[in-house]
């Protein structure tokens, strides 16, 4: 039985839009301060590690970012992230240096990011 063409393509063509799709860890972080800025707090706590999420209790973890949401938001949000990364394999760090549409001043943390089931998410300094 021969396999018209097409449906050879088909599989190929996912594979590399899916691989397409797969966020560095430089986007994982701007997207979790994002997240913060927009107060979609769950959203933020999909990009802690397993390790972060082991330390504390989700609540608390959630009490936290709904504080720094509210910081941001009197410093009228989130004007630019930029990240510096530096590292290779599953392991990187640096800082994100947050900017502000208000007159808060400019906010840089350091961030180590690890790969967890091939995401990259934020993980605790060593």
């Amino acid at each position: 039985m021969r396999v018209p063409p097409y449906r050879m393509i088909l599989p190929a063509l996912a594979t590399v839009v899916l691989a397409g799709c797969a966020k560095g860890p430089e986007s994982t972080a701007e997207n979790f301060y994002a997240a913060v800025g927009k107060g979609e707090i769950t959203e933020a706590q999909g990009y802690l590690s397993e390790k972060i999420s082991g330390l504390l209790p989700p609540e608390k973890i959630a009490a936290g970012l709904t504080e720094e949401h509210k910081r941001v938001v009197a410093c009228g949000g989130i004007k630019s992230v930029k990240v510096k990364l530096e590292g290779e394999g599953e392991v990187r760090f640096g800082t994100a240096t947050v900017s502000y549409r208000g007159e808060c001043p400019e906010k840089t943390e350091k961030v180590n990011l690890v790969q967890e089931q091939g995401q990259w998410k934020l993980a605790p300094d060593k």
